[in-house]
């Protein structure tokens, strides 16, 4: 008795695992030995549909999401980059003007403005425009970032920082030395002068 009663539970609890549908059915054969079954067979001897409780579902539980949410649903802007000149440009001493190229995705929003990094510091005003030009570099390592501000001035994002390599001529490098100035040519009359002295 008390392992029927054990099986029984048992078949409950599979019951109660299962969908709330599933009929289970308690089967005697001719020795008295109780089966329970979902499928019973056409020509069992005793067959009794049992009444099971109705199913305790609880609804799932929402997961945490653990990936960080896109950059436009934080900032409203997917992709603020510098792309151009690229990291690690090395600019001639030739070259006097450099020319700087931002890139928004998406464009540019209303009221949001650009400003210019140049080794940290804002490079002129902020402007709805994304092109740059920088006169008068200094010589050596430089770094270039881009920020986009709102209407209240609030850095709404930023752009990565390129290392720019600024080479200018050197008066201690002896292929930058100054040449010497040309000595005077002598005056005809001079020369004339100079000869008659001489004899």
């Amino acid at each position: 008795m008390l392992q029927r009663n054990k099986l029984l539970l048992a078949l409950l609890g599979l019951g109660l695992a299962f969908s709330a549908i599933a009929e289970v059915y308690r089967i005697v054969d001719d020795d008295g030995k109780v089966t329970f079954t979902d499928k019973p067979p056409h020509n069992a001897p005793t067959k009794e549909k049992m009444a099971l409780p109705v199913t305790n579902i609880q609804p799932a539980l929402e997961a945490v999401p653990t990936v960080k949410k896109a950059e436009e649903d934080i900032e409203g802007y997917q992709k603020i980059a510098i792309l151009s000149p690229a990291h690690d440009t090395t600019i001639p001493p030739g070259q006097e003007v450099l020319a700087v190229q931002v890139g928004l995705t998406p464009t540019l929003k209303a009221g949001h403005l650009i400003q210019l990094l140049l080794n940290g510091q804002a490079y002129g005003q902020p402007t709805t425009i994304s092109s740059f030009s920088i006169g008068s570099l200094i010589r050596g390592e430089n770094s270039l970032q881009a920020q986009v501000i709102d209407s209240e001035g609030n850095v709404i994002g930023s752009s990565n920082s390129n290392t720019i390599h600024v080479k200018r001529g050197s008066a201690q490098h002896p292929n930058n030395a100054q040449p010497s100035p040309p000595k005077p040519t002598p005056h005809k009359r001079d020369i004339r002068k100079q000869w008659q002295r001489n004899h």
